[in-house]
């Protein structure tokens, strides 16, 4: 590992967190004593240019930004924890900026955290946004996050970050918690989660991109989506959990005028209590497809959100003629939300001129107020309002997303989706490894039974 400071601390905190359990030191009550430059003992301050390795099994602590500098691979092993020490103001909350590439391998027993230390991590703080995120500039080649667990992201960006620079945002607003921006680059996620944004989970504008097997929780305050895609992005979007997201679990434009095309496929994804948060009028959601993006969209499990499927209407929609859809499963427990399964301010079902053969697919399953109830194992539909999650007021911890929207046996969502598609690749081989695409199933969401 090279940093700008080699302190090597013998004894190390030992973490118990794990991609589904928001309580990750073993004993909450350890005295943590500082050291005489500040750094709670057990931890390896981190800053500067890195590159090589971190961990494995091994807690680092970092108080001012850190840069993989461009032809330079950083690789984090099974069982490190990199706490980010911010404050979530403007020159107080560092990020991880990536010009090289960027190796999360953290695994089922041992998993990366990237996050905040436990003082803060408090209901309380879900939307504080306190470090900056992990910014891919346009030399980044690639990012792969493997068991990795991504928290309290989106501090406002300081006039230095690359992402102001290259006109993303500006200066003072919230950053992504991750984000890249190269078309020749790979992005990759694979059962891991990013939790408690201010903003956007993860913002693409360019990579040959897998994210699949991971889950996503209380992302964007009043705005943001948790997986935001531009042009230059191609790749599948499969078997994800997503649960109480501002705007869409997943959106696609091909804005940003680069090359190829956006593409992505959205499949067997189960998206809960959503798009209740956007405050911008007429936006909500769950999926969304605009501005010349293509894609194929199947076999998703649409829950208590404020939209389903919305294909934007004309002037900015996607590129209708390369787009496929249908067999959606919605259920609304609310006026509100089974008004939103076919937005009246999409295209599909809402007889527009040029588009009246856009109607709504005959394989969507949706009913009235309460119908359809696709029986989760660990969690009751209907205990919310729209006016909570509007006001915020829905705010705190989950954990075992996986286990909770896992469909009992006889669930109506079991059966009904297809497979008669293909991802838009096979498999993804990053440094070294490959990634197998999943295969579309037939039944809705992610999770299928118990």
């Amino acid at each position: 590992m090279k940093t700008t400071s080699k302190l090597l601390i013998a004894i190390m905190l030992l973490f118990g967190f794990t991609a589904c359990d928001n309580s990750f030191f073993e004993d909450d009550d350890t005295d943590i004593v500082d050291n005489e430059d500040g750094i709670p003992a057990g931890f390896t301050p981190l800053s500067g240019e890195v590159s090589g390795t971190l961990g494995p099994d091994e807690s680092y602590w970092v108080t001012s930004d850190i840069f993989i500098p461009e032809g330079e691979i950083l690789t984090i092993l099974e069982g490190t924890n990199i706490i980010m020490d911010g404050s979530g103001r403007p020159g107080s909350s560092p990020e991880i900026n990536v010009s090289g590439s960027l190796f999360s391998y953290g695994t089922a027993d041992k998993p990366v955290y990237i996050g905040v230390e436990e003082s803060k991590r408090t209901v309380g703080n879900i939307f504080r946004g306190f470090w900056g995120g992990i910014i891919g500039t346009d030399k980044a080649q690639n990012m792969v996050f493997e068991y990795t667990t991504i928290e309290f992201a989106g501090a406002p960006a300081e006039a230095g970050s690359s992402i102001v620079a290259e006109g993303e945002i500006d200066e003072g607003e919230p950053r992504y918690a991750v984000y890249m921006v190269n078309p020749e680059g790979n992005f990759i996620m694979w059962h891991s989660r990013i939790a408690y944004t201010k903003d956007d989970a993860i913002r693409l504008n360019g990579a040959k991109t897998l994210i699949a097997y991971s889950e996503f929780a209380f992302n964007g305050e009043t705005g943001g989506e948790s997986v935001n895609t531009k042009s230059g992005v191609v790749g599948d979007f499969c078997y994800n959990v997503f649960y109480s997201i501002a705007t869409n679990g997943l959106k696609a434009a091909n804005s940003k005028g680069r090359q190829p095309q956006c593409n992505n496929n959205y499949y067997n994804n189960t998206m809960v209590s959503s798009g209740w948060r956007r405050s911008q009028a007429g936006r909500g959601g769950s999926l969304n497809y605009e501005n010349g993006a293509r894609g194929e969209v199947f076999n998703n499990l649409v829950v208590d959100s404020r939209y389903g499927l919305r294909l934007f209407p004309p002037d900015d929609e996607p590129d209708m003629a390369n787009m496929k859809w249908g067999n959606h499963f919605y259920f609304g427990s609310s006026e509100e939300a089974v008004e939103g399964f076919h937005p009246n301010n999409g295209i599909i079902g809402q007889d527009i001129p040029g588009y009246e053969n856009i109607v709504v697919p005959s394989t969507d399953v949706f009913g009235g107020v309460g119908e359809n109830d696709p029986k989760f194992v660990g969690y009751t539909v209907g205990n919310y309002t729209p006016a909570n999650f509007r006001a915020v007021s829905d705010a705190k911890f989950v954990t075992n997303l996986f286990e909770m929207f896992k469909l009992q046996p006889d669930s109506p969502a079991l059966t009904g989706g297809t497979t008669d598609f293909s991802p838009i690749f096979s498999e993804y081989v990053v440094n070294g490894k490959t990634y197998v695409t999943p295969l579309p199933s037939t039944f809705f969401g992610a999770l299928g039974a118990d």
